[in-house]
């Protein structure tokens, strides 16, 4: 030795305790894959597609999975094979990197808006005839599914009423809508420890901002793009009348020997909407009605609150001669609808209606529940 500069004792490293349930996480994934490959095969369409699940009252991250996925114990082997891969892209974390349109999951967002500012109440209707006739050079439509004439904000998250939310949307104005999806955690970031993508709303400073970009907005499409844990935030937030957690991985960090707790991460509050009276109840009751209409929803043993989207894709197809958008399957849900436990977000690439994905809900549903019964025996 000619020298010595500098010495410190190495210092062992904490632990961290991840705030993933095991078992939710893996029916998760598998229930996820499932879906996609079911739908993969019976069209030949390749997928993608994202499920976050978070702890309603707290945050906490409970599954996340991203499909297609990779083995990370042959990781290297396959490498050059996943990196090439520039269809299914399974090295992209769809969950908190993939951006999506919202579609009509963005909805909700909107009433509470338009009842929390007192543009509208519970008795206001907008009647739909299935077109919104307000521009003179812009029709949009609506397909009146499961409704048509009045339609109240309960009846139009039900059914998903699109004029209504046209006209709604309008009068709210995208910079007061904006403000309310923002405080429930959509175009913004979450909070969890690691890389994400923040997404973004329509904007009135978009280059291509028009009047009838802004009601589009309404509807989730526009320029607007969110992210899965994002999706589930919001859905959270929903749960929460208002109040929304940052979402987070980290339970704690513990002794590397001993196992003992140096830091434990606490429920932290991002923001807070002040719940005016009944915008969320109304929005609740809406909720349930969509879960009301879907064959893998309407007779589980628990309520729960959920919206649908089925966003525009740019891609198209054509039937006959009629051009048609691939969409997407958008999702978000909580329950049990009066106190919730969890809330969901969920993106399936090429689904089509948001609908399909009643299944998966179900399937993630049950992987709770099972997971708390074990617990309960333990």
């Amino acid at each position: 030795i000619t020298g010595e500069l500098y010495t410190k004792e190495p210092q062992p490293g904490g632990t961290v305790a991840l705030t993933l349930d095991i078992d939710v996480q893996e029916d998760t994934e598998k229930s996820l894959a499932q879906t996609i490959e079911a739908m993969t095969a019976k069209d030949g369409i390749v997928r993608g597609g994202a499920a976050v699940v978070v702890g309603v009252g707290s945050g906490e991250v409970l599954a996340m999975a991203s499909y297609p996925t990779y083995n990370l114990s042959t990781f290297d082997q396959d490498y050059s094979k996943l990196v090439s891969d520039t269809v299914g892209t399974p090295l992209l974390n769809r969950a908190i990197g993939g951006a999506y349109a919202p579609g009509s999951t963005f909805k909700p967002a909107v009433a509470v808006a338009a009842l929390d500012s007192g543009l509208i109440n519970q008795y206001s209707t907008v009647y739909c005839n299935g077109v919104y006739n307000y521009f003179k050079d812009y029709h949009p439509r609506c397909t009146r599914h499961g409704h048509s004439g009045n339609i109240d904000v309960v009846t139009a998250i039900k059914w998903s009423c699109n004029i209504f939310f046209y006209d709604v949307g309008r009068r709210t104005t995208s910079d007061v809508y904006d403000a309310y999806a923002y405080k429930m955690g959509l175009g913004t970031r979450t909070g969890v420890e690691v890389n994400e993508a923040t997404g973004r709303l329509t904007t009135k400073n978009d280059s291509n901002y028009t009047a009838s970009l802004d009601i589009q907005a309404a509807i989730g499409q526009g320029n607007t793009v969110v992210t899965p844990v994002q999706l589930a935030t919001y859905a959270g937030t929903l749960a929460n009348r208002g109040v929304r957690y940052r979402t987070h991985f980290v339970k704690a960090i513990l002794d590397t020997n001993t196992g003992k707790v140096l830091q434990e991460t606490q429920p932290e509050v991002m923001d807070v909407i002040e719940d005016r009276g009944d915008t969320f109840d109304l929005v609740r009751q809406g909720m349930i009605g969509v879960s009301e209409t879907m064959s893998g929803l309407k007779n589980y043993p628990v309520t729960i609150a959920c919206k649908t989207g089925t966003p525009q894709r740019s891609e198209t197809y054509y039937v006959g001669s009629t051009r048609k958008h691939y969409t997407n399957t958008m999702m978000v849900a909580y329950g049990p609808a009066e106190d919730a436990e969890i809330a969901l977000g969920i993106v399936i690439e090429y689904g089509g209606g948001g609908a399909r994905a009643g299944n998966l809900v179900a399937d993630i549903f049950d992987a709770y529940y099972a997971m708390k019964l074990s617990l309960i025996h333990i």
